[in-house]
C-alpha cells in the first residue's frame, strides 16, 4: 500500500480536548454568583437610591409659603402677613342714670305715684301724674304693698343676694318674673321696667303703714 492510500485509510485527528479545569475554581464561581446577586439587592432597595428620589419627587407637592385655613377666604401671604386677632373685650357695664339714692313716699291712704322716666324720680302723693310707673301704698290697711299702674307686668322680686344687680340682671329678671303688684317687704329688693323702658331697681329700706317709706333707688337710661 503506498503512502498516499495510508493517509486517507487513517482517520484523522479529532478537536483538541480543553484544558480541565480545577475543582476549587467552580467552588470560587459558586459562591460568586449569590454574592453578586445579594449585593445587586442591597444596593437597587437602599434609601436615598436614584429610583426612590424620582419617585418621591413626583409624588411630594410643591411648598407652599403658607396656607390659610379653609373657609377664612384670606390669601395665604395675606394670613401669614395679618396678626391674629385679638378676643373682643366684654361690654362694660351700664353707668345709671341716677342714683343710688335714696328717696321717700308717702304710703298712706293712696299712696303716691312714682315717675323714673324724669331727670330724678319724681314722687307725688295722692295723685296720678301722667306716665307713672310705680305705686306705693297701704290703702288695704296693714303694710304697704307696689303697684304697677294699669296693671302692666312689669314689676319682679329680686333674691336677696347681698349686692345690687346689673341692669342685665335687672332687665332679665323682669322678663323671667314680672307681675304688676307685690308687698313692700322691708329690706325687699325690686326691679322695674318703666313705661320708656328704663330698667330701675329700688330696694325697700322702711315701708310704715303710714307714714313716709324710704326707698334706695337706681335708675338705668
Amino acid at each position: 500500500m503506498s503512502a498516499d492510500n495510508r493517509a486517507f485509510t487513517n482517520p484523522p485527528p479529532g478537536p483538541s480536548q480543553p484544558p480541565h479545569q480545577p475543582r476549587w475554581a467552580w467552588w470560587v464561581v459558586g459562591i460568586l454568583i449569590p454574592l453578586l446577586g445579594i449585593l445587586v439587592t442591597i444596593l437597587v432597595s437602599r434609601p436615598g437610591s436614584s429610583d426612590d428620589k424620582s419617585d418621591g419627587n413626583s409624588g411630594a407637592p410643591a411648598s407652599t409659603r403658607s396656607s390659610a385655613p379653609a373657609g377664612s377666604g384670606a390669601t395665604p401671604d395675606q394670613s401669614a402677613d395679618q396678626p391674629a386677632e385679638k378676643p373682643s373685650k366684654s361690654a362694660p357695664a351700664a353707668k345709671p342714670a341716677f342714683g343710688p339714692k335714696v328717696i321717700e313716699a308717702d304710703t298712706t291712704n293712696s299712696g303716691s305715684y312714682m315717675e323714673f322716666d324724669t331727670s330724678e324720680p319724681l314722687v307725688v302723693a295722692n295723685s296720678t301724674p301722667k306716665g307713672a310707673d310705680l305705686i306705693i301704698s297701704a290703702s288695704t290697711g296693714g303694710a304697704p304693698d307696689l303697684f304697677v299702674p294699669e296693671s302692666h307686668m312689669t314689676l319682679a322680686p329680686l333674691a336677696d343676694s347681698g349686692a345690687a344687680p346689673t341692669a342685665d340682671e335687672c332687665a332679665a329678671s323682669v322678663q323671667r318674673n314680672g307681675t304688676y303688684t307685690l308687698p313692700a317687704t322691708r329690706g325687699g329688693g325690686f326691679c322695674l321696667t318703666t313705661t320708656e323702658g328704663r330698667t330701675v331697681y329700688l330696694k325697700v329700706i322702711t315701708a310704715p303703714p303710714a307714714g313716709l317709706a324710704k326707698l334706695e333707688v337706681t335708675v338705668w337710661a
